[in-house]
Parts: C-alpha cells; structure tokens; sequence
C-alpha cells in the first residue's frame, strides 16, 4: 500500500528549516521510497524474519528474484562490513534473526562468509545481545571496534567541543592530554570493508531525539562520542557531519531498521514501559529518509503515553538533509507498507 505521509514530529524543524531559507539538496522530482514489512509474528517467532527481509529487498531493489535484489546492493568481490547495535543490550539490540537473514542474502550472491563482517562498539555489548560469544565458531566475521578491529588514527572527525578522553578512545593515554575535540572512525570502516550495511533497532534519544540510522553510523560508531550527546547537547551538527564522512558515506549501500520491538521514550536505555512491538522491518537507500519516518512513530506513541514530544531534539535530521545525505521532507517521501 503506498500513501501519502504527514509528520507533525517534525513540523517544528521544517519551520526552522524554512525560516533559514534552507532547501533540500536531494532531487525534487523523485520521491524516497522507504519500505515497511509488518509480520506481528515475527516478535516472538524469528522464522518469520528471513521473508521479511526478502520482501523489503525486493520491494526496494524491484526485481522479484531475490537475489538479482540483493546485487543491486553488493557484488561478490565485495567486503560486507552490518553495523548493529547493541548498546542497550542484554534487554533491546538489533535481533540476531534479522542480522542473520540480510546475511543469509549476502551469501545467497557468493559474497564469501569470511568477507562479511557484523560489528559494533564495544565487544562486551555485542556478546550480551547474543553475539561474537566466547567458545562459538560463527559462520561469518563477529567483531568489536574497542580493545578489538581498533579506530583509524587517520579518519579523523574534529569538532570544537572538547570530550574527556576514556579508557575507549584512540587517544587515551597516548599523550600527556587528558581532552580531545578528534573523533576517529574504526579501522574496519575506512579500511577494510567496501560496502556497509546499516542495520540499527528503532529505540528513542532523551538527548539526540531518536536513535536511528544516523545515530548508529555516528555518535554509536566512532570514539569520543559523549560530548555530543551530554544534557544540553543534542548531537546537531555532529551526527550529520560524521554521517557525510567520505569514508563513511560513499560505502553506506542500505539501511534496515530493526522495529520488531521499539522504544518511544527514555533511550538509549531500554525501558520496558516505555516500549511498544510493531513488529515491522524498515528499509531504505536513504538513512535521513527512514529516521523521518521513524521519528514520526516515536513522537505518536510519546503522544499517545502524554509524554513530552522530542521537537527540535531530532535536529540532526534536518541538518543531514543540508549535507546532502538524504530527504526529511515529508512530501518528497513515499512510504510503501507490506503486511505479511
């Protein structure tokens, strides 16, 4: 079913957009298509998951043959880097049933299980949300970035704001300074691998708005992050400017969001009482589009709930759409919804 979509969540960017006299750089003539594949069995029954995904795939890509959908993305010489996200596990993180499946279709076009890589942050988070355990042999490559694969000294971020470094930053200990304004990439992403595949869990920001896909390739991907996100930072521009990294942008190939069981309020900690199962799969080219749309969701159930809507706090978005990096106008976005 296609639609037209409205989303009063971000009235008050546009605005802000509009009085700056700012105006998308995406093309205006072909709307962004973002794919949602609902199956309500799929919270509770992972079987379902692996059809999902080949839908979404298809519907993007076009062809009806799975596999001539998943070429469009990725060939077999090439090295998959699946960027997930585990930083509110053991309770909420990317689903292993959807990592799994977009692997299952990564293999299905001969890209080798030993040039896929599923990766985050920090190693003891992937381990609590169930992957890279101790004492398995998984099928492709499981890897932390901390202590692990290592940042990139020389895929540099500078802002002007200044983070304490910690024990995870490149920059702890090497010198005499105890504070940085360099964030760094990891190595696995702007030397190894040759596409990327970005595969976050739709969950809430109480400071940056929401954590979608630009979150998840930003401030929950390179080091010495949290001066972007401390009370009264909202991560705007950095989340956007990080994203627009060429390093990172010219090998970003698609983004599937994780929205089987979601969070609206009190993120990036997952809060039970503050969730919702939608039981859907995004997917899109276009990250700034998705977090459009995702954002939308998590300001009706916040309405829903008479919690304070998050407004202006998912400005990364707009500024995202300033770089270039995608479309957050409502009316040159186009929703396709499946039920399965």
């Amino acid at each position: 079913m296609n639609r037209w979509i409205t989303f009063a969540a971000l009235g008050f960017l546009m605005l802000v957009m509009a009085s700056a006299g700012a105006a998308p750089t995406t093309n205006t003539t072909t709307k962004t298509r973002v794919i949602a594949v609902t199956d309500s069995r799929a919270v509770t029954d992972g079987s379902c998951v692996r059809a999902m995904v080949a839908s979404g795939i298809m519907a993007l890509a076009g062809p009806r043959d799975e596999a001539a959908a998943w070429r469009a993305f990725v060939g077999s010489n090439d090295v998959v880097g699946i960027k997930i996200n585990t930083q509110a596990a053991p309770l909420f993180a990317t689903h292993r049933a959807v990592v799994d499946a977009i692997v299952d279709g990564l293999c299905s076009v001969g890209v080798p299980s030993e040039n896929i890589y599923i990766f985050d942050r920090d190693p003891d988070k992937m381990r609590a949300a169930g992957f890279a355990k101790p004492g398995t042999t998984p099928r492709v490559k499981e890897v932390g970035v901390i202590g692990e694969t290592g940042w990139d000294a020389e895929a540099v971020y500078e802002n002007k704001l200044v983070g304490k470094l910690i024990w995870s930053d490149l920059l702890f200990r090497r010198s005499d300074q105890e504070i940085s304004t360099r964030s760094h990439l990891p190595k696995l992403v702007s030397r190894t691998i040759t596409k990327l595949i970005n595969a976050p869990a739709l969950q809430s920001h109480d400071n940056c708005g929401l954590c979608g896909c630009l979150h998840n390739l930003s401030l929950a991907m390179v080091d010495n992050t949290r001066r972007f996100d401390l009370h009264n930072q909202n991560g705007d521009p950095a989340i956007a400017e990080i994203c627009a990294m060429p390093a990172l942008r010219r090998k970003l190939v698609l983004n599937v969001m994780d929205a089987l069981v979601a969070g609206y309020a009190g993120g990036p900690a997952f809060r039970p009482q503050y969730s919702w199962q939608p039981g859907t799969l995004y997917f899109s080219l276009d990250p700034v589009a998705l977090d459009t749309v995702c954002l939308q969701q998590i300001e009706e159930k916040r309405k829903a709930a008479n919690v304070t809507q998050l407004g202006e706090r998912g400005g990364h978005i707009i500024s995202a759409t300033r770089l270039g990096l995608g479309e957050c106008d409502p009316k040159r976005i186009e929703l396709i919804e499946r039920t399965r």
